[in-house]
């Protein structure tokens, strides 16, 4: 209906009314009054409705200005706080997730095999903000306990404790390749040989006396398979739990009797196993720690093991001056 058809149904349905009023005994002048009285009071209604429209409109504005200046003002904490708090989540996540995916991981081994990362690269600028460094602050050597347990404590200080775990020397380790020399080349293809370079592990292994000719081997096994296998040499520790084991795990040998620096796990609760071989492990506050956190030193002698929380403490082992390759395991768990 356009604004004519409008009006002229309006004028018809004024008559009509008008019509009625005057069967009723109600005069024209009587029904202008009456007509022009509730124009009237139309018209008050609606400068009312429009007033309170125009009023709420403005206390919205007002609101949302102020929430805005209150968020520019707060976002700083509100960030601090949101990123402190998730850091809290962050394992207790992972470790709930691990807890659902094992069941399915060791019903569908293969699985893992969709686990890669040829792209990931760390960041070595990569520090926190604000770090909280009092567990390392207050630790000024590593003990050694006697009746190990699985820990989750955030902020447990490092320790050692000798483990019944079997000397698992080069030989062990070349007999266990070749016994499943097909799945290893498969699954776990590359060992780095003195930070620099990549071998095959057939190479590796190929000829004993290379293994021990002055290098470093440094070899990653990221997959839930090849650590099964690893299982029937190096069994999970007691300060383990059963669940929660990251998947990732490095096998070291060091015959060039240099310091080096013990790989990042993937999980922050990390420990290093010696399997064969003694050498003094130097335990360095991390970076942003230095400043309220000492190093300090242990000699880890064969079967015993080192636990420290990733996330304190950066390992380095020592140069030695002894004839003996050094074996040792690192893992982690969340």
């Amino acid at each position: 209906m356009n604004e004519r058809e409008s009006i002229t149904a309006y004028a018809h349905s004024i008559k009509k009314l008008k019509k009625e009023c005057s069967d009723k005994g109600l005069s024209e002048d009587e029904f202008r009054k009456l007509y022009f009285e509730s124009l009237n009071t139309i018209e008050e209604g609606d400068n009312k409705l429009s007033n309170i429209s125009r009023s709420f409109v403005t206390k919205r504005k007002f609101l949302l200005i102020l929430l805005l200046i209150l968020t520019i003002y707060s976002i700083k904490y509100i960030c601090c706080n949101v990123l402190c708090n998730l850091q809290e989540l962050i394992y207790p996540g992972l470790r709930l997730i691990r807890q659902i995916s094992i069941p399915f991981i060791s019903l569908f081994p293969a699985l893992t095999e969709l686990y890669q990362e040829p792209c990931l690269i760390q960041n070595p600028f990569y520090t926190i903000i604000d770090m909280d460094c009092w567990p390392c602050s207050t630790v000024t050597n590593v003990h050694q306990i006697y009746d190990p347990q699985p820990l989750h404590q955030q902020h447990a200080a490092p320790f050692i404790y000798e483990t019944d775990q079997e000397q698992v020397d080069t030989k062990k380790l070349r007999n266990l390749y070749f016994r499943n020399k097909e799945l290893f080349d498969k699954e776990s293809s590359k060992i780095v040989m003195n930070n620099k370079f990549h071998l095959a592990p057939s190479n590796v292994f190929q000829n004993q006396q290379d293994i021990e000719d002055r290098n470093l081997y440094v070899w990653k096994i990221n997959n839930l398979n090849l650590a099964r296998i690893l299982r029937q040499l190096i069994p999970r520790a007691k300060v383990v739990p059963k669940f929660g084991q990251s998947t990732e795990r490095f096998i070291i040998i060091d015959s060039s009797h240099s310091d080096f620096n013990i790989p990042d796990t993937e999980c922050n609760f990390a420990f290093l196993l010696v399997l064969s071989g003694t050498r003094t492990v130097t335990l360095y506050p991390a970076e942003e720690c230095k400043h309220q956190c000492k190093s300090i030193e242990v000699d880890l002698k064969e079967s015993y093991l080192l636990w420290y929380n990733w996330w304190y403490w950066r390992p380095v082992v020592q140069q030695s001056n002894g004839n003996s390759t050094f074996v040792a395991h690192v893992g982690s768990y969340c």
